[in-house]
């Protein structure tokens, strides 16, 4: 799965790359969505099938923690847009601690940094990682996906295999470290709908459908 992770992040520094040395023009107006989700709401599914509809590249918590691990020792991944609008990222990063009053430490610098280059880049979908309050600076479409509490049991029980007593303590859990993550690295309340653009209900609406309404956003954008 490693090596799975580390060639996709090179494919995408190559396409990065590529346009960068074509001299193609990045979008003032980017195409990015990032989806924050409860867990056991199915907003991975709906992320998956937003990227195969849009073809926009998907960046989840496992692909966007290992190119922060590879930007420590590689440099290219931060350095795919060109001099301006390299500084134009280090402006964003730089205004977000300042308004959030946010700790600079090591970690959420280089996190901001990464998710901005993917954001000034655009034509990505962001799953997690407080992305939504991360790039809230840049033309982003901000998405939650939420569900019933009864039907994110039954969904987690499903696909992990737990009991209903598990089942609810891995969903308490999940989502008390995801609010407390959001928190720690951006000051702000994950639960809050006014963070959001849309908040979809996966109770309510299928994935497919939840996927066609936030199609539907951004043409309507």
């Amino acid at each position: 799965m490693t090596r799975a992770i580390d060639k996709m992040i090179e494919e995408q520094i190559k396409r990065w790359e590529s346009e960068k040395d074509t001299s193609k023009s990045i979008a003032k107006n980017t195409n990015l969505i990032t989806i924050s989700r409860e867990c056991g709401s199915r907003g991975q599914e709906v992320a998956k099938k937003l990227a195969e509809k849009t073809g926009f590249d998907m960046f989840d918590r496992e692909i966007l923690e290992a190119m922060l691990e590879d930007s420590k020792s590689n440099k290219v991944l931060l350095e795919t847009l060109d001099e301006r609008s390299t500084n134009i990222v280090d402006d964003i990063v730089s205004a977000l601690f300042n308004e959030h009053h946010l700790w600079p430490d090591e970690y959420s610098k280089l996190l901001l940094k990464i998710l901005n280059t993917i954001g000034k880049h655009g034509n990505a979908v962001i799953l997690g990682r407080g992305g939504n309050f991360a790039l809230e600076k840049l033309n982003v479409l901000k998405v939650r996906i939420v569900a019933p509490a009864s039907m994110r049991l039954e969904y987690i029980k499903k696909t992990r295999g737990l009991s209903s007593d598990d089942a609810k303590k891995y969903m308490v859990s999940t989502d008390s470290n995801r609010n407390a993550f959001v928190k720690r690295y951006f000051n702000c309340d994950p639960t809050d709908p006014s963070n959001y653009d849309l908040v979809l209900n996966t109770g309510t609406f299928s994935v497919d459908k939840v996927v066609e309404l936030i199609q539907f956003a951004i043409k309507a954008d």
